[in-house]
């Protein structure tokens, strides 16, 4: 009987221990799933007799907000690093600041003279150390020539912010070293612009200035972009008089320059081109010829491999706000004319059209960001048609409606959620 009981315990030993080996081992793929997603976001809030912009982190089920840069008027440019621990934004229009996740190490790593129309784009390095920005600005007169700095700020504190390249254009009589902004690579290693009327890149410390294109035109009129690939290896732009403009890629290394629509008639709206995340197709507006109210628009995508390019939404109306979800099976966007639009994810197929928040009456819905796992999607909401606008993230399945702004954020904008 002693000896039965033995072998009864040791077996009961090994099954616990083998039920613990077995939990243990399935316990990291649980915690990631549960993980909580972040929101980092600029309301506008009055501070007693002040008004101005701040800079909040929240959990997406909108538990754990918190201040992350205290006294300090925050700008609508907000980039985390690639490993998610820390926040460049923008201050003033005029300097750039870096702050923990956790609020901590708020640093100035740039401080700037005011600028007329000053625009700024940020992208960190992989490092998470090091990030480059451009800086551009107008001239203060029609006489004065306006410029386009690039900048690389070392975080660790050792090197500190150190200027790249400042070029001057426009003015009279005119300056003509740059006729664009400086376009950043997602990796922050490279940079596109126009000079002399042709696509030019250098590397982000300056060197390797080369022409990748030898055909002077119009590639940036009507405030069309340059459009790095996610790979880096490709970019996007639109060739021609505004508004009949054709799509075009080129390698990075200059080769392969490639007319994919090659169509007189085309004619193209909103001047946006849309990577996929795997960096296999663009989606973009088309609008039907002679439309430019923008009223007659479909969402198209364009396989840039086989040059073939596939009508997405088959609606006619006027479209806005495209985003990927990162997986690069659902495009989100809004439809609708100004204050009267809704919210949509489609399937990369074309299939499964599926409105998301019906619920909120048909407003302003902008600013659309999904979450790194494509599981949710933030977005900003103008309630009442301006009095007020909110920020929303609901699940991609429709569930889950949840409000992040409360009563003393007068509006919300720059939803960026921290990378998993």
């Amino acid at each position: 009987m002693n000896k039965l009981f033995q072998l009864s315990s040791i077996a009961l030993i090994s099954l616990t221990l083998s039920i613990t080996l077995f939990l243990s081992l399935q316990s990291p793929s649980t915690t990631a799933a549960q993980k909580t997603s972040i929101l980092a976001f600029v309301p506008l809030q009055r501070r007693g007799s002040e008004v101005r912009n701040s800079l909040f982190a929240v959990n997406a089920n909108g538990s754990s907000r918190r201040e992350l840069a205290p006294n300090i008027d925050v700008s609508y440019t907000l980039v985390w690093s690639p490993n998610g621990q820390r926040l460049a934004f923008v201050s003033g229009d005029t300097d750039i600041y870096t702050v923990n996740a956790d609020g901590s190490r708020l640093t100035k790593q740039f401080a700037g003279d005011a600028c007329k129309a000053v625009n700024f784009e940020i992208a960190w390095f992989s490092n998470s150390q090091k990030f480059i920005f451009a800086r551009s600005c107008d001239g203060f007169t029609s006489d004065s020539p306006g410029s386009q700095s690039l900048y690389i700020s070392d975080t660790s504190g050792i090197k500190g912010t150190k200027l790249v390249r400042n070029l001057e254009v426009g003015g009279y009589p005119p300056k003509t070293e740059i006729s664009s902004e400086f376009y950043i690579s997602p990796d922050g290693q490279q940079v596109a612009f126009v000079k002399d009327r042709n696509i030019s890149k250098m590397n982000s410390d300056g060197s390797g200035m080369t022409k990748l294109t030898n055909s002077p035109g119009e590639y940036v009129s009507g405030g069309s972009e340059l459009v790095w690939s996610p790979d880096r290896t490709k970019i996007a732009f639109l060739f021609g008089a505004y508004p009949k403009q054709q799509i075009y890629t080129i390698n990075a290394d200059g080769t392969n320059l490639k007319n994919l629509t090659n169509n007189p008639q085309n004619e193209v709206y909103n001047v946006k081109l849309f990577w996929s995340p795997d960096s296999s197709r663009l989606a973009y507006y088309y609008n039907k010829p002679g439309d430019l109210s923008g009223e007659q628009q479909d969402i198209y995508l364009l396989d840039i491999n086989q040059g073939a390019a596939r009508n997405l939404t088959q609606k006619p109306r006027n479209y806005d706000e495209i985003s990927w979800s990162p997986d690069g099976k659902f495009i989100a966007f809004v439809a609708g004319d100004f204050n009267n639009q809704k919210l949509y994810t489609i399937n990369a197929d074309g299939n499964q059209l599926h409105q998301l928040a019906p619920r909120l009456k048909p407003s302003e819905i902008s600013e659309l960001a999904w979450s790194s796992d494509s599981q949710q999607i933030a977005f900003i909401f103008n309630e009442n048609q301006g009095d007020k606008s909110n920020l929303y993230v609901i699940n991609r399945d429709g569930s889950a409606l949840t409000k992040l702004t409360n009563d003393k954020d007068l509006n919300a904008g720059t939803p960026v959620w921290q990378p998993q």
